[in-house]
């Protein structure tokens, strides 16, 4: 049985977060008994990724506007369908598109007993959407505005298309059971458990200076201002004793900027540190000194109430103690992970204080986290799952 994950995911350096993610799900659909291979992007050319070693590329024009690059990509990957006939095609996206319709109908066209799966990488969407909108009218920038005009009009145009076409859409987000008239099913955002080592050190002895981390996104859903704002109150009318609270922020993102200018206006420039980007053995070692994370504290800021972000998955993998602000499938009572409230109020860091003490306390923590991350994270049980849904066969054995 052969599978494809269609991406137009870029290889920058930027998104390696997400290609992580990609080639994750696939090297799990390969562990449950596939040929599994995915596409993505580098540059001006499209890479089919066999995790044989032996990628295929094919190219397309340079300095395509957006519209002829998005018509070369698809043209690319159905020329891939074709030559490959593949028994089941998972297609990322987000809002519908002429052009993930065009790929569902190839994967169809080149065999018809394909099952076609569509991701909705959040839902709802227009949350998102909105924001687009606010911020291309504020910045001026009327350009982007129109293109974040043209991508609905095409979503209103396709969604009703993708029924018949579409077996199954998958759904990161609030819990829904049809979209756009298809079977859907929501799912955790996952990580292939065994490549993320779990901390070594233990948690820091109770009574010492708290060290927060953040691994910011390309997304502002962080709200990790949340935290800053809440530092600076902390900082001026914390009670004689208590301890001292850094936070270390990993990323080199546009969102960074706001928040190194917030920093300096608070006068946290002691308290909070920019490392830049990291990584996968550098972000390792820092989930080893650091007593807690910071998943997203800006759902509100899109409009959402359920998240699945994929950094929370890799710190309760790492076994490393988080805060987070959102609807999840989290056990209320999980005593890993601290909710905080989905709204720009600031982090009340004496909860903080008080949610790390009882971590230090609890020397089964990063183990019982660990185990929570290989019974409900790990890609392959979240993949399997997924195909069973679509109706693919899934071997039992695996």
């Amino acid at each position: 049985m052969k599978f494809l994950y269609v991406s137009s995911v870029s290889s920058s350096r930027q998104y390696s977060g997400i290609l992580k993610k990609i080639a994750g799900q696939t090297e799990a659909v390969g562990r449950l008994g596939w040929k599994a291979h995915y596409v993505y992007l580098d540059g001006d050319s499209v890479i089919l990724h066999t995790g044989t070693g032996d990628s295929q590329r094919r190219d397309f024009a340079h300095g395509l506007r957006w519209r002829k690059r998005q018509e070369a990509v698809t043209q690319a990957v159905c020329a891939i369908l074709s030559e490959n006939g593949y028994d089941a095609v998972y297609i990322k996206g987000f809002l519908a598109t002429p052009y993930g319709l065009e790929i569902a109908s190839c994967a169809k066209h080149a065999n018809p007993a394909c099952w076609v799966i569509y991701e909705v990488a959040t839902y709802p969407y227009w949350g998102e959407y909105r924001r687009y909108f606010r911020d291309d009218w504020k910045n001026h920038d009327f350009q982007s505005f129109a293109g974040h005009v043209l991508e609905v009009l095409q979503h209103f145009s396709a969604a009703p298309r993708m029924k018949g076409r579409t077996d199954a859409v998958v759904v990161f987000g609030q819990p829904i059971k049809r979209l756009w008239g298809i079977p859907a099913v929501t799912v955790d955002n996952g990580i292939t458990v065994d490549r993320i080592g779990m901390r070594q050190n233990g948690m820091p002895a109770p009574g010492s200076a708290i060290h927060l981390l953040g691994v910011a996104g390309t997304s502002v859903a962080h709200g990790y201002s949340r935290i800053l704002e809440g530092m600076a109150q902390y900082r001026n009318g914390r009670p004689s004793g208590s301890p001292d609270i850094f936070f270390d922020i990993v990323g080199g993102n546009e969102t960074i900027r706001a928040l190194k200018a917030q920093a300096d206006e608070l006068g946290l420039a002691k308290e909070i540190h920019f490392l830049g980007y990291r990584s996968s053995e550098e972000l390792a070692k820092l989930y080893g000194v650091c007593d807690a994370a910071v998943s997203s504290l800006g759902a509100y800021r899109l409009g959402l109430k359920y998240l699945c972000p994929l950094k929370s998955r890799e710190y309760c993998a790492a076994g490393i103690p988080f805060l987070y602000a959102y609807e999840d499938t989290l056990p209320a009572d999980a005593p890993f992970a601290l909710k905080l409230p989905n709204d720009p109020s600031p982090v009340k860091m004496e909860t903080v204080a008080r949610f790390v003490e009882n971590c230090r306390k609890n020397p089964q923590i990063a183990l019982q986290e660990r185990k929570y991350a290989e019974e409900h994270y790990d890609w392959k049980i979240i993949m399997k799952r997924v195909l069973a849904f679509a109706g693919a066969a899934v071997d039992e054995n695996h």
